[in-house]
């Protein structure tokens, strides 16, 4: 078993690629088992949970990324966002500052200079705006989870 850091890094990977080439996340999974063999079992609930929430999770990210539509966001910010504010909003016992932190690892490994501070300011904007008391505990503020 990978540790959560590996699966995050993986399911941000399956989620760029899905969005890159307009494919779906199961057509993804598929071609990554084939290629790759089985992904972390928390990678797939990160990547199904993403796809699930999509649409919910990118009118969130349009409301605290002031000025930047979420289709306008590079593809790369774009994944790690949606993946952050997954984890952050409806994955269980992840801490939003743990989900921000990995966050901007992802975004200073994989995308522009700008993007790690970016990404930290959306997502502390999220976490501030639609966590109760700012710190959050990784629980959901909608009962998903």
């Amino acid at each position: 078993m990978s540790s959560r850091r590996t699966a995050r890094k993986n399911a941000f990977f399956v989620l760029y690629q899905s969005d890159a080439v307009g494919r779906p996340v199961e057509e993804v999974l598929e071609r990554w088992r084939l290629y790759r063999g089985e992904l972390d079992p928390y990678a797939i609930r990160l990547v199904c949970g993403v796809e699930g929430e999509r649409e919910a999770l990118d009118e969130r990210l349009g409301e605290v990324s002031v000025g930047w539509p979420v289709r306008r966001m590079s593809v790369v910010d774009r994944a790690i966002l949606r993946l952050g504010l997954y984890e952050m909003l409806f994955v269980e016992g992840v801490p939003a500052e743990v989900a921000v932190n990995e966050a901007v690892e992802l975004a200073t490994g994989f995308s522009s200079e700008e993007a790690p501070q970016f990404v930290g300011g959306v997502l502390r904007g999220a976490k501030n705006t639609w966590l109760e008391d700012g710190e959050g505990t990784g629980r959901s503020v909608n009962n998903h989870g």
